[in-house]
């Protein structure tokens, strides 16, 4: 998919509030909401929610001053201790499951119980304060694995109840919701004639207390397998030792 094509989805207003993570999926939406309205109409919003992965939220910081955008972090620590005894992202008594452990599960050990509705709601609250009417956010319903709140339907059914509004219709837009991983990183290419971007991301679930990703957890996988599918070499540092080269021949 074109890049340009990428751009068109998103909707025709004067600015955005981007979810940012500090992962792949939401830095790439925020390089393209830089690149559809303008640095200075792009917010950025990350939240601390007890996740294992919370050196992602100094990702998201650097990337954020990288592309200019005006950035807030919000503490939302009470949802991982809801999640405790539940999440293999927020209890660090339960183990973090491969991607081979949760295909075919309809609620996999790595969700965030309600975590995406809620993200929404508040990112909903600062839209409305800052009077933007679009929210974006990097979810993807195609990968190996999903949640049931990262599916268009899900989205949708969020659109409806923010379109209650009187004053102002805010709508949620999730432009990777039928993209791979490896699309995002060819829009990337395709915008700055690289990916230097993401080596200041984190998408593993189960880092290192130095950064390092885990390469073996959901999240990982799906990210080394898109990076091999594009024959690029990912530029953040694994655990595990990969021999990128082997699979660009």
């Amino acid at each position: 998919m074109k890049v340009g094509k990428i751009l068109k989805t998103l909707p025709d207003t004067g600015g955005a509030i981007v979810v940012l993570s500090g992962g792949m999926d939401s830095t790439v939406a925020m390089r393209l909401a830089v690149e559809r309205y303008g640095k200075d109409n792009v917010r950025a919003l990350t939240f601390f929610y007890g996740q294992k992965q919370a050196l992602e939220i100094e990702c998201a910081k650097f990337s954020s001053t990288r592309l200019g955008v005006k950035h807030k972090v919000l503490d939302l620590s009470i949802l991982g201790e809801i999640g405790q005894g539940f999440s293999a992202n927020l209890d660090k008594n339960i183990s973090m499951p491969t991607i081979k452990d949760i295909l075919g599960n309809p609620r996999p050990a790595t969700y965030v119980p309600n975590r995406n509705m809620i993200l929404m709601s508040i990112a909903a609250a600062y839209a409305e304060v800052e009077n933007i009417s679009t929210i974006i956010m990097g979810l993807q319903a195609t990968d190996m694995y999903n949640y049931h709140d990262t599916t268009p339907q899900f989205v949708e059914k969020i659109n409806n109840v923010l379109n209650e509004n009187r004053i102002i219709k805010i709508s949620v837009s999730a432009p990777f919701s039928f993209m791979s991983k490896r699309d995002e990183i060819n829009a990337l290419i395709e915008l700055d004639g690289d990916c230097n971007l993401l080596a200041n991301t984190l998408t593993c679930y189960n880092p290192s207390h130095d950064g390092k990703s885990c390469g073996k957890c959901p999240s990982c996988s799906e990210r080394i397998k898109a990076f091999i599918d594009c024959k690029i070499k990912d530029p953040v540092e694994y655990q595990i030792d990969i021999n990128w080269e082997k699979y660009f021949v």
